[in-house]
């Protein structure tokens, strides 16, 4: 049987978990709400798309330091990040952010225990974002897994080409090649054109100013079906204002900033492609681990029960620990007989 792989966007799903159970507490743990949807969202993304296996990705310590590198802009409207200038706060505000982090900080190391328990694989690599260890693993295992992403991100839109699929959180369907029309308005392959021109606000990556979406399918209705690369659009572009000139009206000057910017564009390339991922040794031997069994020992559901007893979990969800954990149970046997044939064959091979 083919592996049924589950990539997980970890930090957004805990940020969601978060943002979605701000009240859920228990007297022992505190606020509990991130955990307790965490695992309860994997647990459906796993019963619903019989998975089989999981790796939850998580951006590392100074994640996202690379790209700062080639772009000081990257990312620096975030306050979370080390390497950026700090915004001024008040005392109260310092310490209720402070209150925050220590409770992100201390359900993150609980979703991670329980996890462990789970044999749900995980990757963590100071330096290096999430967006980087899936694209890398999705490069590497598409024509041996079937591989679906859960995110939020747009970015994971140029991997569809891979023939991976993506869960996205705002969206009921899951996306992949054959659908993806139904929901953008351009043909999947252009992912990351559109992203290289258009930029991303969320990451504060600069992209050509008066080039959103709308705007250049209006100038490049070939994005809709097949493939364009950014340099067709640009040499179409030149020809455009070329044409007006020569029928004696103003270029348009969101085309001129096109071209006028090509070294922007080829930043942009390098920050958003991530078939190209920044990655370090540790992460590519990280990777590497991915593909190897899981060690068992130490691994079992009474460890797990004794946590969530400990966290008073029962006291959030009304059934008992045998329901909660069973839909986790093909992730459970399909590792342990990973483990199992990987032993056998060493076995055989060493006769």
């Amino acid at each position: 049987m083919k592996v049924k792989t589950l990539l997980v966007d970890s930090n957004f799903l805990l940020k969601r978990s978060i943002h979605g159970a701000r009240n859920v507490h228990t007297d022992k743990f505190g606020h509990i709400g991130g955990l307790y949807s965490f695992m309860t969202k994997l647990r459906k993304l796993i019963k619903e798309n019989q998975i089989n296996k999981v790796v939850l990705a998580w951006d590392g310590e100074n994640g996202g330091i690379y790209r700062h590198n080639l772009d000081p802009a990257y990312k620096a409207n975030r306050k979370d990040k080390t390497w950026n200038s700090k915004i001024i706060m008040s005392d109260y505000d310092i310490k209720k952010e402070k209150e925050k982090d220590q409770s992100i900080l201390k359900q993150r190391k609980r979703i991670q225990a329980y996890a462990e328990e789970l044999f749900l694989r995980q990757i963590e690599v100071e330096n290096v974002e999430a967006d980087d260890l899936i694209g890398a693993y999705c490069v590497e295992n598409h024509n041996k897994e079937d591989i679906i992403i859960y995110t939020n991100d747009r970015d994971f839109i140029q991997l569809l080409k891979l023939n991976i699929k993506i869960i996205f959180d705002n969206i009921n369907d899951i996306i992949d090649k054959s659908n993806f029309f139904l929901h953008f308005p351009y043909d999947y392959k252009n992912g990351l054109t559109m992203k290289i021109i258009e930029g991303d606000v969320s990451d504060n990556i600069k992209g050509i100013q008066g080039l959103k979406e709308k705007t250049l399918l209006n100038h490049f209705p070939e994005l809709v079906n097949r493939y364009v690369s950014v340099k067709e659009i640009c040499t179409k572009a030149d020809k455009i204002n070329e044409e007006r000139v020569n029928n004696k009206k103003k270029p348009l000057l969101a085309l001129t900033r096109l071209t006028e910017n090509i070294g922007r564009l080829r930043l942009n390339h390098q920050l958003i492609n991530l078939e190209e991922p920044f990655l370090n040794d540790i992460a590519e031997e990280e990777l590497e681990q991915l593909s190897f069994p899981l060690n068992d020992e130490d691994r079992n559901s009474k460890n797990l029960y004794k946590m969530m007893v400990e966290d008073e979990f029962f006291t959030v969800y009304s059934g008992n620990f045998v329901n909660y954990i069973e839909p986790f149970y093909p992730v459970i046997m399909s590792e342990k007989k990973m483990l199992k044939d990987y032993i056998n064959s060493w076995h055989h091979n060493s006769k």
